[in-house]
């Protein structure tokens, strides 16, 4: 056992020294623990194959029950309690099969030994002496951190940024090459083994071409509606363009960092003030999630688990819809992923510009959306549970590379943090809206319900954590009007969590397992159970990528069940299978089912964007009149990004009796655009008006009128 673990160490030692094969596409070098595969006994077979049966009929039963309750019935009260325990019992007859195939080929993913030798101070202290620019580096750094904490309180929203912002973006540089490795020209110039890994170089190519098609093809009419948040927050944007908005360390709209606006209006710029140039480089983000996705599976378990999850995610409807909406909450995974994916590659190789990494990203946190802050929470979960399982080695070999990653958080995000200090109530004026303990909501439920505190927080928990399997979205963000999930999936997915959760916090832990449940469970509680209206689909997004590892995870199970079982099978055809069956079903509800019913944003957000293009066109000859008063008016955020320039006059009050002339000032030309329950007020119109021309929008999808216009 001592020279087993001697060896592993020697072996992260020398990968640690040499750059040169520290490559995440490479080939998992088989772990010196692992032993050889024996031919199983009949028996183990025998109770394998039965296990199989148990997981599969207890999964299946769920499955139909929830079909029935939530999907043909639509009676969303309690969730059934029988799926529920059907779950469990397939969650336990999986565990039961572990015990039996772990040693099959299909599920040899031994996690890397976290015992890297520790990194002393004498070590760090001999890099910067023996090469003195990274001393000179790491102080100016620090020094341009203090010159914007100095400059950025006597700052007015007038004046140019730019010298803070470069010298935030020079502080980032700095800190960063004050740790870079020794060989990193050797590191980035060596070649990948492409003879060892051509097929899943060309797969994970493949792979993000999809995904990049998926989240792109006709971006501006996929969804076709703009809701109001996309609208304000490119209205945002177009004030960074303008010069009205400067500072990008503050908040804006909704609480949100003023950073992302800036972000936003790059694209803006390059591709134009409109749909497109809003929604372009969440895309692009999105697609990026599914590359480091990859990475970080792989780095945690295997590669081709790794694949599975990323096929899972590049097809899952819930991610390419966010992927293509014009908003920053895409962000919220790309962010968890890199953060997580730094910090086990710290833990695994210490290296001192992972833990910097690992910093930065959580820096960057308070620069996105505030669903992003859910990295700082996850992070410090993981290193907690590090800390409980092995209390004086995580300290005695990581204190040096923690100390790192929290100059690094504090050299990113200090402008961030200064703001928070100075305006508490701006920084969390999101989180007290629509917290239920900061707003006071679970103090008025407690009195309009006249349920304990503990059963409404048991219907808040509920609900988010079936929010994929039972409860349908609330919010029109997506409003998908089903789960997120279907039932067979979602029983999958309940079944690769209930696996990991116990796995990653029983006895003989996989802790690699652990970053997921500290994910999934702590996005649910904060995102879901402790606001307002739960499930909300913007403040659960973060999640689709640990619920497609779960269902890879569920899927990859089963497989080396039945692989144990039945060894003639090929072992990679359930795997694949599934993955083909989700991708199609997901993609199909997506395109062909949800997009032409246009639900996204709302009945108004719908209306506007159909105007919108005929207002441009009538804007230089025509007045608006607008009889949408009291449910929409003219300022709302689409029209402001989508028909700027508009002559608008809100008709707020009834017509009443005949209408005079004098509506109509100097005689110009104008547009009366009438509301369905509005309608009526036409006919007084003609008779004021006579002469013009009736054009009315139809919705596509069930033929209903939305919105009528009477030109003159």
């Amino acid at each position: 056992m001592r020279l087993n673990v001697a060896i592993e160490k020697s072996n992260i030692e020398q990968e640690r020294t040499n750059p040169i094969n520290d490559d995440h596409l490479n080939t998992p070098r088989a772990h010196p623990l692992q032993t050889k595969n024996k031919q199983p006994p009949i028996s183990d077979r025998r109770i394998t194959f039965v296990l199989i049966i148990i997981v599969v009929s207890a999964l299946t039963f769920g499955a139909l029950i929830i079909w029935r309750e939530a999907w043909l019935q639509s009676s969303l009260g309690k969730p059934p309690l029988a799926s529920l325990i059907a779950f469990g019992i397939a969650v336990l007859a999986l565990l039961i099969g572990h015990r039996y195939c772990a040693d099959t080929m299909i599920n040899d993913f031994n996690p890397e030994d976290l015992l890297v030798p520790a990194l002393s101070l004498s070590d760090i202290t001999r890099k910067f002496l023996g090469q003195p620019w990274r001393g000179l580096a790491l102080a100016t750094a620090l020094g341009l951190s203090i010159y914007m904490l100095w400059q950025l309180p006597g700052m007015s929203p007038e004046v140019s940024y730019a010298g803070v912002f470069l010298a935030w973006g020079l502080a980032i540089t700095l800190c960063m090459l004050a740790f870079a490795p020794e060989q990193l020209r050797a590191q980035l110039t060596s070649p990948i083994q492409w003879t060892t890994n051509r097929w899943m170089i060309l797969t994970l190519a493949c792979i993000t071409l999809l995904a990049l098609g998926l989240r792109t093809w006709n971006i501006d009419t996929i969804p076709f509606t703009v809701s109001g948040d996309e609208a304000a927050q490119g209205l945002e944007s177009l004030r960074v363009l303008t010069g009205e908005l400067r500072n990008p360390f503050a908040t804006g709209w909704f609480a949100v960092p003023t950073m992302s606006f800036f972000f936003n209006s790059l694209s803006l710029r390059i591709f134009g003030t409109d749909i497109v140039g809003l929604r372009l480089p969440w895309a692009l983000v999105g697609t990026a999630t599914l590359l480091v996705t990859f990475l970080l599976v792989k780095q945690l378990t295997d590669w081709r688990l790794g694949l599975i999850t990323s096929v899972l995610l590049t097809t899952y409807h819930y991610h390419i819809h966010f992927s293509r909406l014009g908003s920053n909450t895409i962000a919220d995974p790309l962010l968890m992923t890199l953060a997580l994916f730094f910090l086990y590659r710290a833990l695994a190789c210490g290296k001192l510009i992972h833990w910097v990494f690992v910093g930065i990203v959580c820096g960057l946190t308070l620069y996105s959306y505030i669903g992003a802050r859910l990295v700082l929470v996850v992070i410090l979960i993981i290193l907690s549970y590090q800390l409980i399982r092995d209390p004086r080695g995580l300290w005695a070999r990581h204190r040096y590379g923690l100390l790192i990653a929290l100059m690094g958080f504090l050299v990113i995000g200090a402008p961030m943090i200064q703001y928070a200090l100075r305006f508490p109530e701006l920084f969390n004026e999101r989180v007290t809206e629509v917290g239920i303990l900061q707003s006071g909501w679970l103090s008025r439920e407690v009195e309009i319900r006249g349920q304990s505190v503990p059963e409404i927080l048991l219907d808040q928990f509920l609900r988010s954590a079936l929010a994929f399997n039972f409860y349908p979205d609330r919010k029109a963000w997506y409003d998908l009007q089903q789960p997120l999930l279907d039932p067979f999936f979602g029983a999958l997915f309940i079944l690769g969590l209930g696996y990991s959760t116990i796995r990653a916090l029983g006895p003989n832990a996989d802790q690699r397992l652990f970053p997921f449940v500290a994910w999934w469970w702590g996005g649910t509680i904060l995102g879901g159970m402790l606001t307002e209206s739960p499930p909300s689909s913007q403040r659960l997004f973060s999640l689709s990528l640990p619920v497609c590892f779960f269902i890879a995870l569920g899927v990859w199970r089963l497989a080396c069940m039945a692989r144990f079982a039945l060894p003639r099978i090929m072992p990679n055809l359930i795997p694949i299978i599934a993955v083909v069956i989700f991708s199609i079903v997901s993609v199909e509800m997506y395109f062909r089912d949800y997009t032409p019913r246009r639900i996204h944003g709302g009945p108004y957000a719908e209306i506007a964007t159909e105007l919108a293009p005929i207002l441009n066109e009538l804007t230089p000859t025509h007045t608006m009149y607008f009889f949408g008063a009291p449910k929409m008016y003219s300022d709302f955020s689409v029209f402001s990004y989508l028909a700027p320039g508009v002559n608008w006059v809100d008709i707020t009050k009834p017509l009443v009796g005949p209408v005079t002339l004098d509506l109509i000032p100097n005689d110009r030309a104008a547009v009366f655009i009438f509301l369905p329950h509005r309608i009526a007020e036409l006919q007084s119109v003609r008779e004021a008006f006579p002469g013009g021309e009736i054009y009315e929008i139809v919705r596509p999808y069930d033929g209903k009128v939305i919105v009528t216009l009477y030109i003159i």
